[in-house]
């Protein structure tokens, strides 16, 4: 709980099957998004004087990699590293944050609709675990002491392919844009979420 802000205001990184015959965009009215930022902010950390800076990036890529793990298949399979989080996909990474969302896939949206929420649960979940796995991180390299801010929503998205050659996948909306502001304007170690987002983890949190 002592990790939760609120704020007042009104697979892998896989495209989702229904992209690929007509490369078109949906709006789904149900999803939950995030924002980590490692802290202090990387470009602070970032410096030239070793290897151009790839030791600077390596370590960036570290921490990239230990939170992409959480959803990777444990056996090459379709299956999540945790079940809980089948439904989290990673959307993409910018500089030092990560970005994640929940309940993109038609089966989960649809699971919304008929009341369970279950989905935006498990991505609070994620939450946490992302501020443990930073701390593991901390503890097992030397001389980092990294701190994350997350930021979190929930609302309808908008989502789709740009690009025609180099192809991108991405979302859009005004829940994405407060996830980020929750984000920009949040506590080290903690997350932040507008007041909407309560009445569906109060009772978890």
């Amino acid at each position: 709980k002592s990790r939760l802000s609120c704020s007042t205001p009104s697979s892998l990184n896989t495209f989702p099957k229904s992209f690929f015959p007509n490369y078109g965009t949906l709006i789904h009215m149900i999803t939950s998004a995030l924002y980590s930022l490692q802290s202090p902010i990387f470009w602070e950390f970032y410096e030239e004087k070793f290897e151009g800076g790839m030791g600077c990036i390596r370590v960036l890529n570290e921490i990239v990699r230990d939170i992409d793990d959480l959803l990777s298949a444990v056996d090459h399979s379709l299956r999540k590293s945790d079940p809980r989080w089948v439904a989290i996909q990673k959307i993409k990474t910018i500089g030092p944050c990560y970005m994640a969302a929940s309940g993109l896939d038609p089966v989960t949206e649809e699971q919304t609709r008929q009341g369970n929420h279950e989905h935006i649960v498990y991505l609070m979940d994620f939450c946490f675990k992302i501020l443990e796995t930073i701390k593991q991180f901390n503890r097992h390299t030397f001389g980092t002491q990294f701190l994350m801010k997350i930021g979190f929503n929930y609302g309808p998205v908008t989502d789709g392919i740009i690009g025609q050659n180099k192809v991108l996948y991405d979302i859009w909306g005004d829940t994405v844009n407060l996830s980020s502001r929750m984000m920009s304007t949040g506590v080290n170690d903690r997350i932040q979420l507008p007041a909407d987002c309560v009445p569906f983890l109060i009772d978890h949190f």
